[in-house]
């Protein structure tokens, strides 16, 4: 065997690992690409469960949860501790938008964050926080409230 058949050996030889490299650099990403999207998941199950769990605890707060919601009058503390509550639910929404903007969410699971988002936000007293408050957030979520908004669609 001469040098040039050596040579030519050793270059085929290079480009096959080149081709298992890259080969084996597409399963390691999609994997890893996988593993993100059951992250997200995860990691809106776990802050809504928080939440959940936040009001469950304290009657005071899930009383003033619902009367909130319902847009009935509020004292001072309640209307500030009512606000924090939103504060907290909404940055939660904005996060769950965020990831399906991302494509962390499928399909499947942005179709129930947003039935979470939309029953929420169609309470009359979200609405009106809203207003006083949608300042405060990314301008393409502000956007994605408004057209839940003027769709109507609970």
């Amino acid at each position: 065997m001469n040098w040039d058949a050596l040579g030519a050996m050793g270059e085929l030889f290079g480009a096959l690992a080149v081709v298992l490299t890259l080969g084996y650099l597409a399963v390691q990403i999609r994997q890893n690409s996988d593993g993100m999207k059951v992250a997200a998941k995860l990691d809106i199950e776990k802050n809504f469960n928080e939440y959940t769990d936040l009001i469950l605890r304290d009657t005071e707060l899930l009383e003033l949860q619902v009367k909130g919601l319902a847009g009935q009058d509020l004292e001072a503390i309640e209307e500030i501790k009512f606000s924090l509550l939103m504060q907290r639910a909404t940055r939660h929404f904005s996060s769950m938008y965020y990831q399906y903007q991302t494509q962390d969410l499928s399909e499947d699971e942005w179709y129930e964050s947003q039935r979470l988002i939309r029953w929420f936000t169609f309470a009359p007293g979200y609405r009106s926080w809203w207003e006083q408050n949608k300042k405060n957030y990314r301008v393409d979520f502000r956007n994605y409230l408004s057209k839940i908004f003027e769709s109507g669609d609970v």
